[in-house]
């Protein structure tokens, strides 16, 4: 008999992990990266990105999954990845509950430049403010049939 997940409408697919989008108010900068500032090709890797890694048991087999050092470190940032487009996107991120992990920012970089420049601040920021009740999350719909 095959499985059917509690959020897959899917029949065979079997869903550890659950993402959620940060968000302050009614903004979320997730959904505005990605809507924004990704061509097609890289929505289709950051939607492969999650629905491979919702499958998975374990986070550490994420792609290109590691806790950055520094400050990100200090605050249990953890940090995902996917190529898109010749360019290295990132998604930073934090776990508060079991199998959920929250997006706080997605950027790409080459080499020593950042876009945006500011991402590991504003990650730091956001993961705060998660902490202490200050912003929410939503949670983002995974696309299993890509």
């Amino acid at each position: 008999m095959l499985a059917k997940s509690q959020r897959s409408d899917i029949v065979g697919i079997v869903v550890h992990w659950t993402f959620y989008d940060y968000v302050e108010g009614d903004r979320n900068p997730i959904q505005d990266w990605y809507e924004n500032e990704l061509s097609d090709g890289g929505r289709f890797g950051f939607d492969g990105l999650l629905k491979n890694s919702a499958k998975t048991r374990s986070e550490l087999q994420w792609s290109g999954f590691k806790y950055p050092k520094g400050e990100l470190r200090k605050e249990k940032i953890w940090q995902i990845a996917f190529v898109a487009d010749g360019k290295q996107y990132r998604l930073l991120g934090v776990f508060q509950a079991a199998r959920r992990a929250f997006l706080l920012i997605g950027f790409y970089h080459k080499g020593k430049i950042y876009t945006p420049p500011n991402a590991f601040d504003t990650a730091i920021r956001r993961a705060k403010a998660l902490r202490e009740g200050r912003a929410g999350t939503r949670e983002r719909k995974i696309k299993f049939d890509l």
